[in-house]
């Protein structure tokens, strides 16, 4: 089986519980719970912005810079996710033939020099007032300064073979096309900023016809001191994207589904 899953079965479909957030009638608001019908060779798993930043493999962090995942927190919180929980998912996806695509962000360019990039310094380039809130919020300078200008994606979580790396929702829809996928299940940070909203993201997909899944403890959101004890942004970011987006499962759900796929 090669890394993209071109060996995927037709016919094969996966059967995952998963939910959304019914909005209305508005004085009955709550979660449905639904069982998707997702044949495997239409559907990919989207691991996105899995950044290296306190990883084995990546710089550590610095006090003196909030950036990545921000605080200490949740940068660990990343880390510990993308070991028990986005990996074996990747794993599980790969051993029945599911596609396995990345995103990561264009800040990553220097570092994958063979991926289009469509970055430029100009476009870099900001005003006074913007820049001096840019950096009373990340640390001065910390474009080239901070742990930001040597990470990687987090080798944990990197492709296997041929699966694709991209940084933009155009490239990664032309490759879905030509594979006839029309599901994506995201996994990946964070919960409340790029998992919506980065290319690639939810946002972007969804205007491209595809119907999006979040793996709600496969991701969490940037978490202040303040809001991680309660996840407060990471539960923002899966309401959004559970109300407005599409539906949400766990990874023992979708553990469950691939096990009586691969029992049938």
């Amino acid at each position: 089986m090669t890394g993209n899953g071109t060996d995927r079965s037709p016919g094969s479909t996966l059967q995952l519980a998963a939910r959304y957030y019914r909005s209305v009638p508005t004085d009955r608001a709550g979660y449905e719970d639904v069982t998707l019908s997702l044949p495997v060779d239409r559907t990919a798993l989207i691991g996105l912005h899995c950044w290296n930043i306190g990883c084995p493999d990546g710089p550590a962090t610095d006090p003196d810079y909030c950036v990545g995942m921000g605080w200490p927190q949740p940068t660990r919180e990343a880390g510990r996710i993308m070991a028990e929980v986005i990996r074996p998912a990747m794993d599980l996806a790969r051993s029945i033939g599911m596609a396995v695509c990345h995103v990561e962000s264009d800040w990553l360019d220097h570092q994958y020099p063979h991926i289009e990039s469509r970055r430029s310094d100009a476009a870099a380039s900001v005003h006074p007032v913007r820049q001096e809130l840019f950096e009373r919020a990340h640390g001065v300078d910390y474009m080239k300064r901070s742990p930001l200008a040597e990470m990687r994606r987090a080798e944990i979580v990197s492709p296997v073979g041929d699966e694709p790396l991209v940084f933009y929702s155009d490239k990664l829809d032309e490759y879905l096309r030509a594979r006839g996928i029309e599901t994506l299940i995201y996994m990946g940070f964070a919960t409340d900023m790029c998992l919506l909203g980065a290319e690639g993201g939810a946002r972007h997909m969804l205007a491209r016809g595809y119907r999006c899944v979040v793996m709600r403890d496969a991701t969490v959101g940037v978490e202040s001191p303040d809001t991680f004890p309660q996840r407060l942004a990471t539960s923002y970011g899966l309401h959004i994207f559970e109300w407005t987006l599409g539906h949400g499962c766990s990874f023992a759900q979708f553990e469950q589904a691939v096990k009586e796929l691969s029992d049938a």
